[in-house]
């Protein structure tokens, strides 16, 4: 059986399918576990095409728990959210969690929030852009509220080379990973994009980035990343990241609410 964490809804602004779409989509593909985890608003922060505003996430959390009673029978549905590292409102986060029974957190960490740059990570181009994602990676990783580091290799996105500073970024996530207990994700829509040849730099996966994670032992979570109920269906792709993972020789684990369980 399949499982899946990290789906987005229309309320991002850049994905698509309603959440009964993507759940039937799990089902019809022999998934037995699905899971929300739509980018996070912010208060104070109005960022259209890229996360949902406060007032939106009450509904977004009534939806995806109307579709996990519709759907129980079938199948079990999780709602949590994706997150980047924005420290004013950590409190505010927690008590979100707390409010609303959020179920995990993951951490994608898109966004230089801590300097209010704007760099997106995902378009580092200079070492100083790297270690600058390395940095709020691991503040981040170490506060304890993340279940796992989505896309850990994003940074890769654009960067053209695997250079002394993208090895060392990537071995000290390893690390900070290994432990802290905070397993890293496999990301099938990043492969999806590495293949079709949509990124400029090395993209992700990056090999070389979970050759080190397997040196290091790392605990992985494969996940979609959905945007689209299509990839919901792309069971090849699934199939192909698992193969990958075992290939490597990477520890695979599941999430569940008390803990992750190793496959």
């Amino acid at each position: 059986m399949r499982k899946n964490f990290h789906a987005h809804t229309p309320r991002c602004g850049h994905a698509i399918g309603q959440e009964t779409e993507y759940v039937q989509a799990a089902v019809d593909s022999n998934y037995d576990e699905f899971g929300f985890s739509d980018h996070t608003p912010w208060p104070g922060v109005y960022s259209p095409g890229m996360r949902m505003e406060t007032k939106e996430l009450p509904d977004y959390v009534e939806a995806v728990q109307t579709v996990k009673e519709a759907y129980k029978d079938k199948i079990k549905v999780y709602c949590g959210l994706e997150c980047e590292y924005y420290p004013e409102n950590t409190d505010w986060l927690k008590d979100t969690i707390e409010e609303y029974g959020l179920e995990y957190i993951i951490l994608g960490n898109h966004f230089d929030f801590v300097e209010n740059s704007g760099l997106y990570f995902g378009n580092c181009k200079t070492e100083y852009d790297v270690k600058r994602y390395l940095k709020t990676t691991i503040a981040a990783m170490a506060t304890g509220i993340y279940n796992w580091l989505a896309h850990p290799d994003l940074y890769l996105k654009e960067y053209r080379k695997f250079d002394d500073t993208a090895k060392k970024t990537a071995r000290e996530i390893c690390y900070a990973s290994r432990n802290l207990n905070i397993p890293l994700e496999y990301n099938l829509l990043g492969l999806f994009s590495t293949k079709a040849g949509y990124f400029r730099g090395l993209g992700y996966p990056y090999q070389a980035f979970w050759e080190i994670a397997a040196e290091e032992k790392c605990h992985v979570i494969l996940n979609v990343d959905a945007h689209d109920p299509k990839h919901v269906l792309n069971t090849a792709l699934y199939d192909e990241g698992v193969a990958n993972i075992k290939k490597l020789g990477l520890k695979m684990v599941n999430f569940t609410v008390d803990g992750f369980v190793e496959v």
